[in-house]
Formats: structure tokens, sequence, C-alpha cells
């Protein structure tokens, strides 16, 4: 846990930095920390080849901020994560990172606008970075956005992908990755909820890195407002992923899930 804590206030330095950065005048800005505790995750500290079965509980602490403005807008998270099992040897990593982040250009900078019937409200274009210890990926596309009633985000993005740093010097192919993305606020009587999440969908690359599919939704109970605080600001909730083919290895699919708390600020 001491080394947990040590990566994730190294990184809270670095997302500090980049948060800072964001435009001045940004319309909305927002940055979230999610504590989880999960279980039956696999490829972790006790990853048993060759069959890869073995699956550990985690705990995972995510910086996550979001922004934007009239050019565009950022997107970021880190994860910094523990795993509790190992295998006899413990040669296995105990703590591990992963971060992502896109920018996104609004394409009304380029002459790209939709009517008000229409139900895309937006043609933006990205870039991204994946980061993990040992690998890297870019990414680089257009973004649909909806501006379908209740949905407070609703996207669809198509990259190109290309793992420029893997970590077995492999000559991958550059791919593709389609992401879809929601996010959707409703209420119960008093009570109020949010359903969110997204899709990866990522094409083969060769050299035995099958294609993969990374599912994500969140449903989250705003305890904020049921305790008559701020609402959107503190959540409970429980995060289920399906990954498809997990890093490419095929026939790995995980089914973890997690409970968490989140605090926006």
């Amino acid at each position: 846990m001491k080394r947990l804590l040590g990566n994730f206030c190294a990184g809270a330095v670095v997302i500090a930095g980049l948060a800072s950065a964001t435009p001045v005048q940004a319309n909305f800005s927002e940055t979230e920390i999610q504590l989880h505790y999960g279980e039956d995750y696999k490829l972790g500290r006790n990853a048993n080849f060759p069959d890869f079965d073995n699956t550990t509980s985690r705990q995972t602490i995510t910086l996550e901020h979001f922004s934007t403005n009239d050019i565009g807008d950022l997107f970021f998270f880190v994860d910094f994560f523990q795993d509790n099992d190992k295998l006899e040897d413990d040669s296995g990593t105990e703590s591990d990172q992963y971060g992502e982040i896109y920018y996104h250009l609004h394409g009304s900078q380029f002459g790209l606008n939709f009517g008000d019937s229409s139900p895309v409200s937006g043609l933006d274009l990205g870039v991204g970075l994946n980061q993990g210890t040992d690998f890297s990926v870019a990414l680089a596309g257009p973004r649909l956005n909806f501006g379908i009633e209740g949905f407070r985000v609703l996207s669809l993005g198509v990259y190109a992908y290309n793992n420029f740093v893997d970590p077995f010097s492999r000559n991958l192919d550059t791919t593709y990755q389609a992401t879809l993305v929601w996010d959707y606020p409703f209420a119960m009587g008093k009570q109020k909820f949010l359903m969110r999440g997204f899709v990866d969908f990522i094409g083969d690359q060769g050299s035995g890195v099958e294609e993969q599919i990374v599912f994500s939704p969140q449903f989250r109970w705003d305890l904020g407002n049921a305790i008559k605080l701020n609402e959107d600001k503190l959540y409970l909730g429980v995060e289920y992923t399906h990954f498809n083919n997990k890093f490419g290895v095929e026939g790995v699919d995980e089914n973890s899930y997690s409970l968490f708390v989140s605090f926006k600020f």
C-alpha cells in the first residue's frame, strides 16, 4: 500500500500540472478521484503462463479530469493499482499504473456544423496517448457527438491505433480503435443515479495480438444528494468490466467487478 500511495502522489503532481494547463476560459472543468476495490482481474501479479486463468483482487486509485471550451476538450485518467494475490515465487509486479489522455478539437472551428434537427451535435478531431509501464499507443481520428435527450454525453470515436512501444519489441500492425462513451443521469423519487461507461473495439495487430473488446459500465448512486450535500459530487458505485482477449491474448477473457466511492471537485 505504501508503494501504491507513493505512485499516487507522484501521479497527482503530474495530473495537477496537466489540469492547470487547461485553458482558463474553459466552459466546464471537472476532476474526480475514485477509490476501487475489485475482484477477478486477469494477467495481474499472479498471471500463470500459459493458461492465464488465475485472477486477483485489486485496489485502484483513479484520477480523472475533463474540461472543455470553445476550441476543444481535454480528457485524461490515471489508474494506480495494487494486486493482492501472488505466485509462490512472488515474481509478479505488486503495483503499477496506467493512463490515457485525449484532446479533441471541435469541428466547429473548421466550419463543421450540424442543424438543430440533426441527432449529431458535433464532429471533433482528436489525438490520444495510452501509456503503461512498458507500452505506449498513439491514436488519432474523428469523434461524433450525439445530442440525444437525457444523455449528458454520448459519443463515438474512430481512431487509428499505433502500438509504438511494445514490451516484447514486436513490430505490430497499426489497427483501429472504435470507442463508444455514454453518461446518463436519472432519478427515482428523490434519489439520483448515473449510468456511465465505455466500449472499446480494438482490431488485431498481427504477431499474435488478437482483436479486443473492453466493455466497462458503471452504475452510481448520488450519495451527496441523498445526505443533502451537493449533488453530482459524491458517489457510491459498482463497475463491471468485460475484457475479451485481454491485452490481445487469445482466449483470455476477464469479467471483473469493483465497488467504489468517487468524489468530484
